[in-house]
């Protein structure tokens, strides 16, 4: 029985670990969020001088600035390869991806940029900004389900912000649904 017991334990330590090890980043911007909250909003917004605002995604509540990359590629291994330069916008639709988590050893800087999108709630906004234009949407709703499941309606004015889920699978989706503001 004692070694049925150290067994656990070890199994539960080194569990633990690879787990860690595994979604560092997610584990690493959950407990950043939990304990400092949203960053302060002059940290987030990218101003002229420091990058190009030709297409870039901000998200002051959970501290996103990534650049949107436009691709045609509709097959997933040109997307993963896209992703590794910030969010995707899946061609001919309203929905951007991103990943809510990658593995120690992935080479974008972009592998848990969308980490914390559950935190989002209806009425927060966000903002896209497309050279010098700043295009402002409040969310609406989130959902999670399964891939062949999710609805997204086509309205121009809606858009949605899609990572898998739970973290470290491809099971389900987060889908954050938001509506432009300044039509």
């Amino acid at each position: 029985m004692r070694e049925f017991v150290i067994f656990i334990i070890i199994f539960i330590v080194v569990f633990a670990i690879a787990l860690v090890i595994f979604n560092g980043r997610f584990v690493f911007a959950q407990i950043k969020y939990s304990v400092l909250g949203p960053p302060p909003l002059n940290q987030v917004f990218p101003s002229s001088s420091d990058q190009d605002l030709s297409l870039t995604l901000v998200i002051p509540k959970i501290g996103v600035d990534a650049p949107i990359v436009l691709t045609s590629a509709l097959d997933e291994g040109t997307i993963q390869i896209e992703l590794e330069k910030g969010v995707v916008r899946y061609p001919n639709s309203n929905v951007i991806l991103g990943h809510s988590s990658a593995y120690p050893w992935y080479k974008g800087n972009y592998g848990s940029v969308f980490s914390l999108l559950n935190k989002l709630e209806k009425g927060d906004e966000f903002f896209i900004f497309s050279g010098n234009n700043k295009f402002t949407y409040t969310i609406l709703d989130k959902k999670i389900d399964l891939p062949k499941n999710l609805e997204l309606e086509s309205d121009n004015d809606i858009i949605y912000l899609v990572s898998c889920w739970p973290i470290s699978t491809a099971w389900k989706r987060i889908a954050v649904r938001a509506e432009r503001l300044d039509k």
